[in-house]
């Protein structure tokens, strides 16, 4: 058990971290999984946002920033988050509670074709050949990473969630209704979109850049609607919960 598990989480993140973190389970599965700064980083998140209650989070809508640069780190934390939301969530819900910490609404920014492609894989597998068909939910990140990121008894659930909720741009309205979404937004107007759709949604964003591109290189409009898209997300009505993946200080200081 993580010596961060203490009793004030939630019954299923004390099982989640156990489950990530805990000895038995790293020996069970041959040690693979999270690495120190992986690990660090998710239990820093966990441990600030739920120890705010119902009226904290509305006052400070609460983002989250992660130093990580590697893009397959940080695939690996967004699904543990996204897995810890949604499971308490719906454990919340099964209980008649209703939590504002958790949420089953998730935006994921990507302004780029290839970065939304990518984030297609993570969720719903590679394109069949020649690109046409469904896609192999077998090949995805998700199902490759079940073993240590969901505990055996809550897998088909969030499979099941995942497989019926991934969409391209703005929800639909009926995909609000039914209380569950992962949008795959290109940012600026879909951002907007989304996130004045769902009254209550975590939104996952990467500001970091490729090692080979130096940070003063940054295309300026770009980052006048990221914080245009953040800056709506912390003043609009409903809760909001925004994790940000940035560069850790000492990159940033090599690239000056």
């Amino acid at each position: 058990m993580s010596r961060t598990a203490a009793p004030r989480f939630t019954p299923i993140t004390t099982d989640l971290l156990r489950w990530w973190f805990g000895e038995e389970a790293s020996c069970l599965r041959g040690r693979h999984g999270f690495h120190d700064r992986q690990r660090r980083l998710i239990e820093q998140t966990i441990a600030a946002h739920e120890a705010m209650d119902g009226e904290s989070l509305r006052l400070q809508q609460p983002l989250h920033r992660l130093a990580l640069t590697q893009e397959a780190q940080q695939i690996e934390v967004m699904l543990a988050l996204l897995v810890w939301q949604l499971l308490n969530r719906n454990d919340a819900r099964a209980a008649g509670i209703e939590d504002p910490r958790f949420t089953r609404h998730f935006i994921l920014m990507a302004p780029h074709h290839p970065r939304r492609e990518r984030l297609q894989q993570v969720f719903r597998g590679l394109n069949p050949t020649g690109g046409h068909g469904p896609r192999d939910f077998a090949t995805s990140d998700l199902a490759r990473l079940t073993p240590w990121l969901i505990p055996t008894a809550r897998r088909q659930e969030v499979h099941a969630f995942v497989r019926a909720n991934v969409c391209e741009g703005a929800p639909s309205r009926s995909q609000v209704e039914r209380g569950g979404v992962i949008a795959l937004t290109d940012g600026r107007v879909e951002a907007l979109e989304c996130l004045a759709r769902l009254p209550h949604a975590m939104l996952f964003d990467d500001e970091t850049r490729p090692p080979h591109l130096a940070h003063l290189q940054q295309d300026p409009h770009e980052l006048g609607w990221r914080h245009h898209v953040r800056r709506f997300a912390l003043s609009r009505r409903g809760f909001g919960v925004q994790v940000v993946f940035s560069e850790p200080p000492e990159f940033r200081l090599r690239l000056r």
